[in-house]
């Protein structure tokens, strides 16, 4: 398992354990933070201990904040992995040929490159296909932590609706229909 952000990994479990899990909201904090401290072997030893994931938890209470943490722990691998997998693709097939144009522009005597210019800054939206993959994953996740295939679901569903709040274009957070200016290219 990669590195991961564990502010990223917070907000997507949070947002399945509301769904899922709302009496354990008060103890997430507490939960998260044995979570992380945790070696990721030692996470995976379900039923081996009588604490909850081996965190060092002592109520079972904590068991599907703990599974929703696994889950968004391992979404975010998956789109990690599936982001490196594209990236050579995606610099081939998109940005080395505006860097080709904006060089041939600028040798024309057009406007010069800048960084900035070079440099997108949105996020990348998850195509619906990519958040159906994502919630397959979160819903696997969580089952192999032991949980019913409903509350399963409904941590995978609070996570891909998490995700799909964080990866939003700037035109859809705002409420406004408009693409944002893309001039220059």
């Amino acid at each position: 398992m990669h590195e991961y952000d564990r502010a990223v990994a917070d907000r997507l479990a949070r947002r399945a354990v509301e769904q899922a899990a709302p009496q354990e909201l008060p103890q997430f904090a507490m939960t998260a933070e044995a979570f992380h401290s945790t070696s990721p072997y030692r996470r995976l030893m379900v039923g081996t201990r009588d604490e909850p994931l081996g965190l060092g938890l002592e109520t079972v209470a904590a068991l599907l904040s703990a599974a929703a943490l696994a889950a968004a722990v391992q979404v975010l691998d998956h789109i990690s992995q599936q982001a490196a997998g594209r990236a050579v693709e995606t610099v081939q097939r998109r940005v080395l040929p505006r860097f080709r144009r904006r060089r041939r522009e600028a040798a024309a005597g057009g406007a010069a490159i800048t960084g900035a210019a070079a440099v997108g800054a949105a996020v990348e939206r998850l195509s619906a296909e990519q958040l159906a993959e994502v919630r397959l994953v979160a819903v696997q996740a969580a089952m192999r932590l032991q949980v019913s295939e409903a509350q399963a679901r409904t941590i995978a569903d609070g996570i891909v609706a998490e995700l799909a709040t964080m990866t939003r274009g700037p035109a859809e957070r705002d409420g406004s229909e408009e693409e944002p200016d893309e001039a220059g290219q």
